[in-house]
């Protein structure tokens, strides 16, 4: 997907999982005692949702989170920096995952994950489909490449005006493993405000809450 490894190659990405505040509250203990793999961007939440379609993967339908990194190529992985994600639990319905991040907005399957193998993959980067909500929850990264919206500071869902006024603004001008960190190269600077808020200004998450 083209992203940059820089805040691992600067050492700044935590060794324990950064969800464990608002908005996500997650009480995870995922945690290594170094970053396992030099691909490694940062760190991401993933969801499980058991529900008959996307639309009613409501909180309520949660089953199970996991924090995990996500590479360069846009895969997710383990701990190890480089397994598939393992989950124990059962599927009543249908199952659709969730990726979370510190100042992205979450995307959500459009469509129920598949097994094959028991191996259950989800490609969100192949067409702006595969998110729901479409263009509205996703943007096209690089050509033919889609990914997650930067620019939510906040974590509040939307990417607005407090984004800059609240967290950005504050830091500018720093380096380090911030929120104001919008496009994740270490530095807090006017690349975050003009190369991820500003065009992705007024969008807000799609997923079901």
């Amino acid at each position: 997907m083209g992203m940059i490894n820089a805040m691992n190659l600067q050492g700044m990405i935590p060794l324990s999982q950064p969800y464990n505040m608002a908005p996500w509250n997650y009480t995870g203990t995922e945690s290594v005692v170094a970053i396992p793999n030099p691909n490694i961007i940062d760190w991401v939440l993933v969801e499980l949702r058991d529900a008959t379609s996307a639309a009613n993967a409501t909180p309520a339908t949660r089953i199970a989170r996991q924090a995990a990194f996500i590479l360069n190529d846009g895969s997710i992985v383990g701990m190890d920096g480089s397994s598939i994600l393992q989950f124990t639990n059962s599927i009543n319905q249908q199952l659709f995952a969730i990726v979370h991040h510190r100042n992205h907005l979450a995307i959500l399957s459009a469509n129920a994950l598949t097994s094959s193998a028991g191996v259950y993959n989800y490609d969100f980067t192949t067409a702006y489909n595969k998110t729901f909500g479409g263009m509205d929850g996703c943007k096209e990264v690089t050509p033919g490449i889609w990914g997650m919206m930067g620019g939510d500071a906040d974590c509040d869902g939307a990417v607005n005006e407090s984004d800059m006024s609240v967290i950005w603004y504050p830091a500018a001008g720093t380096k380090g493993y911030h929120l104001g960190d919008l496009n994740m190269d270490g530095q807090i600077d006017n690349k975050d405000k003009d190369d991820c808020w500003q065009p992705n200004d007024g969008n807000g998450c799609q997923v079901p809450e």
